[in-house]
Parts: structure tokens; C-alpha cells; sequence
């Protein structure tokens, strides 16, 4: 008994894998010579980590990436400021001091003691292919839960576009270490 080939490949099938062959084909490379075109792969983030009963929290700033390598990490460090977690910090009274600053790294890492803090961080990327300045305006504040057990991290966000947590975020292992994303600030063409 004779099958048409027709049973084996339906064409509306054979239809659909032509087009994903074609697509394939013939979409533009999106990475050249290892490095993320920019607004692609670059995305900054901030990651928050914190071991409660410990006083310290613990920033990283990073792409997305592992393999991005910033042009320039740069973070400002506000302390001595009041604010409780709830409400809005006092942005344009913050006096940051420039305390870390790297050039041509895939990330940088710090740790602080201040409680209230912010960090005003800015991560710029620059290849052949392109730039791109990604930013963040933050403040974290570490307080007592209200059940007597455990700390809670309040954050808030100077920048609407960057998305912090609306409600405090428990410390510990099931909700930290927090990673927050970055504002593309500016992007263009090669520098």
C-alpha cells in the first residue's frame, strides 16, 4: 500500500518550517565579535543582599550579561539622611560622595554599614557597535518586622522607570538576594 507524502508532511507544516528556515536566515546577526549590541544585552541591574541579623547589606552592579564589560561602573553613596522606609526619601537633600568608581569591569561589588543608604549608580557601556548609560537612584532602609521576628528592606526608587518592590521585602535566603534593573538613560550609535 502506497502513502503520499502528503501524510508524512502536511503542508501547512512544511509552510511554517520554510518561513522559520527563511527567518533564520535571514535576521542580522544581533552579536558581533562577542560584544552585545547595545540595548540588547547591556541591561544594568542592581542586585541588594542582605543576611539578617548581620549589619550590613551587600550591592552588586552588573549586566545582565556575564560577559558585558562596562566602560565605566560608578556609584555615589548617601548616608546621614532621615528616612524610615516608608514615604518619600529626601532626594534633592542627599549629598552623595563619589566612593566607587571602575573602569572596563563586568561588575563591581560593595558593601555598607548605613542604615538609612543610597546610591546613586551609573553604568555606561561602550563597544564599536554602540554605547549606552544606564542609571539608578535608590535608598534601602533595614527595620524591625512588625511581628518582632526577622528585618525587613524597604526601597525606594527616585526614577519611576526603575521598579523597586512596593511593600518591604523580608531578609531572608527565600526573598534576597533582590535584583533591581537600571534606566536606560541614552543609547546611540558607535562612539
Amino acid at each position: 500500500m502506497k502513502r503520499r507524502w502528503g501524510e508524512y508532511a502536511p503542508w501547512p507544516l512544511v509552510g511554517v518550517v520554510a518561513l522559520l528556515v527563511v527567518l533564520i536566515v535571514l535576521t542580522p546577526v544581533l552579536i558581533s565579535d562577542g560584544q552585545p549590541a547595545p540595548g540588547v544585552l547591556t541591561q544594568a541591574e542592581l542586585i541588594v543582599d542582605r543576611v539578617s541579623g548581620i549589619n550590613v547589606t551587600h550591592f552588586y552592579v552588573r549586566g545582565l550579561a556575564t560577559t558585558v564589560r562596562y566602560a565605566s561602573l560608578l556609584v555615589g553613596v548617601a548616608g546621614n539622611f532621615s528616612w524610615g522606609g516608608t514615604g518619600t526619601p529626601p532626594w534633592p537633600g542627599l549629598h552623595y560622595s563619589l566612593r566607587y568608581n571602575d573602569t572596563m569591569v563586568l561588575s563591581l561589588g560593595f558593601s555598607s554599614y548605613l542604615n538609612p543608604v543610597a546610591l546613586n549608580i551609573s553604568a555606561s557601556y561602550a563597544s564599536p557597535q554602540g554605547t549606552a548609560l544606564y542609571v539608578a537612584e535608590v535608598a534601602f532602609y533595614v527595620g524591625p518586622a512588625a511581628s518582632g521576628t526577622g528585618e525587613l528592606l524597604y526601597v525606594a526608587s527616585a526614577f519611576p522607570t526603575v521598579a523597586v518592590p512596593s511593600t518591604p521585602t523580608p531578609v531572608d535566603n527565600a526573598s534576597l538576594p533582590l535584583p533591581i534593573l537600571l534606566e536606560l538613560a541614552s543609547s546611540g550609535g558607535a562612539p
